[in-house]
């Protein structure tokens, strides 16, 4: 834990004092201009452990505001070049547009250490808010450690809300994920479907888990069973079904359906399919998750769920500035729409 006050975020000159040094020589030090060996590298070290302990990150912009707070939003997304997430963007900085406030975008590339170094450099930025729309997993280790950043920025006076299911005690905008697998799926076997392969992202991501987990439920409602081995895990995104098709080389012939958990998947298992010769969907039907408008343009009998993507950023900021500060546990949920064989047909939870 930091020990810097829970009323203002740490200034050069805590940093300074708690390492014994001047604030020239700490701001040298942290803006990279000391180096070298012996007393240098020993002061180096005290100031950088200073500037970690009392959660303080050097940001030229945080010097200009001069205590206070940035007309900025801090969002961080897993992939920015996702469509799901560029949707999500727009949305979110239609809504901050509206609030005259500007977003602030950075990916992790779902790497733990780079989303600690990225909401460590948010501290220095002093946001008004931080939304996080990364893949939250069942890594205990991993999400105690982004709970204890998050309580950082939230002390400092930053309003955090989270964009999707997790377990840390944080507002949340979500859908349910579960519900509106399971709705898929169960038309999907009313509409005569009997042999499945599902692909999806690493069972730690929860959104993952919870759309696999209500997809495989809503068939067996039907009576229909996949196969575990039929279920590949893989990247959640377009390289990752991509991949999955390779991986379900064995039983391609003997499949009605791949069940993508994301259209970004489907993507990649779209274009897999096709440089193996077989056609979507004359020889094998490929269903998504989230909707992708230009899919539905490019297969107009497609089937996937209907994410409200552009309204989680009105919704985020909604519970964000809007409401009186929310504790744990607030939990706002969009509802999902069922698109199936190219037509809409209502709520999917």
């Amino acid at each position: 834990m930091t020990e810097q006050s829970p009323t203002r975020p740490a200034t050069l000159a805590d940093v300074a004092k708690l390492a014994g040094v001047s604030v020239p020589t700490a701001s040298r030090v942290l803006n990279g201009g000391v180096r070298g060996a012996g007393g240098r590298e020993e002061m180096r070290k005290r100031v950088e452990d200073a500037a970690v302990r009392l959660g303080y990150a050097a940001s030229s912009a945080a010097q200009a505001i001069k205590g206070g707070r940035a007309k900025t939003i801090g969002l961080l997304v897993s992939d920015i070049e996702d469509f799901g997430s560029a949707t999500m963007i727009a949305g979110m900085m239609r809504a901050a547009e509206a609030r005259g406030l500007s977003v602030a975008v950075r990916a992790t590339g779902d790497d733990a250490d780079r989303e600690a170094d990225l909401l460590t450099r948010f501290r220095g930025e002093r946001h008004r808010a931080i939304i996080l729309a990364t893949s939250r997993t069942t890594d205990t280790e991993r999400e105690s450690a982004l709970g204890e950043q998050l309580e950082v920025l939230r002390d400092q006076g930053a309003r955090i809300v989270l964009v999707g299911d997790s377990e840390l005690d944080y507002p949340q905008v979500t859908v349910d994920n579960r519900a509106a697998a399971a709705t898929l799926a169960r038309e999907l076997a009313r509409a005569g479907h009997r042999r499945f392969a599902v692909v999806s992202g690493p069972e730690e991501q929860i959104t993952s888990r919870d759309r696999v987990e209500g997809f495989l439920n809503g068939l067996l409602e039907n009576g229909v069973a996949v196969d575990p081995a039929a279920v590949v895990r893989t990247g959640f995104n377009r390289d990752g079904g991509y991949a999955a098709v390779d991986a379900l080389e064995d039983r391609l012939g003997g499949l009605d359906v791949i069940a993508a958990m994301s259209d970004a998947m489907a993507v990649g298992a779209i274009a897999r399919l096709r440089e193996r010769g077989l056609e979507v969907p004359r020889d094998i039907e490929v269903t998504g998750f989230d909707h992708v408008p230009m899919l539905g343009d490019v297969l107009p009998d497609f089937s996937t769920v209907e994410v409200p993507l552009r309204e989680f950023g009105e919704a985020a900021l909604r519970v964000a500035f809007d409401e009186p500060e929310a504790g744990g546990g607030r939990k706002v949920t969009l509802a999902a729409s069922l698109i199936v064989h190219g037509a809409r047909v209502g709520s999917a939870a």
